[in-house]
């Protein structure tokens, strides 16, 4: 969904920067705030009623889909959305760039029990292997997934970057101050993210202030632990202006993740010029320059441990850590556009090759209904 996830807000701001680099460039996401057009129905995700599997309007997705007539479609990874407009593009004969963003396996293991999980972890397996088979190209966002991507079906995938919204960017930012004494964590509050190892971080830095920023199925948890220890706040879901202000106005932000391809909300906090601690797991880690900006756990190391490291490195040294870690963040923004632009101008060009399509009666009718009446936002 637009704005509640890390891949929704990666293509947002994707989005936002190919349209000043080509004739046009529409993101079609569900949105809680402004329903696209395209948008159907949709269901709770089980596990995360905070999430929702939405289903697209194909008439609707059909119609955009004809009146555009794309070089190229992008879509990331297996869900309903997805899956329609692979179909359409299969249908037109345009060419499709999947992206690979997130460990389904791993995800799904932490929320549904064993046999469940193999289920569900088989099924969108399936689906991206169906989908890698069928498309002109594969992105992922860090080095270990590439592998994974290899593995799943993909025959050439590439390595991207991940872009920065112009409010990360554009805005003056704030110096760090001299002591720590502030830490914020940004993100969902579910199974994958340890929000319960930040809740142990805070009790364990009685001395700090604490800010929780964003919802999901463990709000109860944090909740209950506002209660308990005064240091701690909680903020529920913000919009992105008020997590500009937010990391302005702390010092570190925390991302405790057990799962988590990259943490596109670190790349935020470098470059609004803080510091940030990741776990091993993080994919941001995988960027060099990123990484030489990041205080990560060690192996087995407790947060409080790391929060406690990096308390102890002198104000000076903090600072160039800072600086360093914003000129990072700016320059993986540009070269993550260049980077999309690289592999979908290859994209395209493949579609001189494709197989003419053959007609579909299935569309011909979509297109038919779509025709038959006012579409209204589009």
């Amino acid at each position: 969904m637009k704005g509640r996830n890390g891949v929704g807000a990666y293509f947002q701001d994707l989005v936002t920067h190919l349209g000043q680099e080509v004739e046009r460039a529409e993101l079609v996401c569900p949105s809680l705030e402004e329903p696209h057009p395209c948008q159907g129905l949709s269901v709770p995700i089980p596990g995360d009623p905070t999430q929702r599997l939405f289903f697209p309007k194909m008439r609707e997705l059909s119609a955009l889909v004809w009146e555009m007539k794309p070089h190229v479609i992008v879509i990331p990874g297996p869900g309903i959305f997805s899956l329609g407009a692979y179909w359409i593009a299969g249908k037109l004969g345009i060419p499709v760039c999947v992206t690979f963003q997130t460990d389904y396996d791993r995800l799904v293991q932490l929320y549904w029990g064993p046999r469940l999980a193999r289920l569900a972890g088989g099924l969108l397996n399936w689906l991206n292997r169906t989908m890698f088979r069928g498309s002109s190209a594969v992105a992922t966002i860090c080095e270990s997934m590439i592998a994974d991507a290899r593995a799943a079906g993909a025959r050439h995938p590439q390595l991207v970057g991940t872009p920065l919204g112009a409010e990360f960017v554009n805005s003056a930012v704030t110096p760090l101050a001299d002591t720590v004494d502030s830490v914020l964590y940004v993100g969902r509050l579910a199974a994958e993210k340890n929000i319960e190892h930040f809740l142990a971080l805070a009790e364990a830095h009685p001395d700090c202030r604490f800010t929780v920023a964003g919802d999901g199925p463990l709000r109860g948890l944090v909740e209950q632990r506002r209660k308990e220890l005064p240091n701690l706040n909680f903020l529920g879901w913000c919009s992105r202006e008020r997590v500009v202000a937010e990391l302005d106005a702390h010092q570190v932000l925390v991302l405790p993740s057990a799962v988590e391809a990259f943490g596109t909300v670190a790349l935020e906090a470098l470059a609004r010029e803080r510091l940030v601690i990741t776990t091993p797991v993080c994919g941001i880690n995988q960027w060099p320059a990123l990484a030489r900006a990041l205080t990560v756990a060690e192996p087995g190391e407790r947060l409080a441990d790391t929060l406690t490291r990096l308390r102890a490195m002198t104000p000076e040294r903090r600072r160039e850590q800072a600086r360093a870690g914003r000129q990072a963040a700016l320059a993986m923004n540009r070269e993550a556009v260049e980077g999309w632009l690289q592999v979908l101008g290859g994209c395209a060009r493949q579609g001189a090759a494709m197989p003419k399509p053959r007609r579909s009666p299935t569309l011909a009718v979509l297109r038919r209904l779509s025709t038959s009446q006012a579409r209204p936002g589009l």
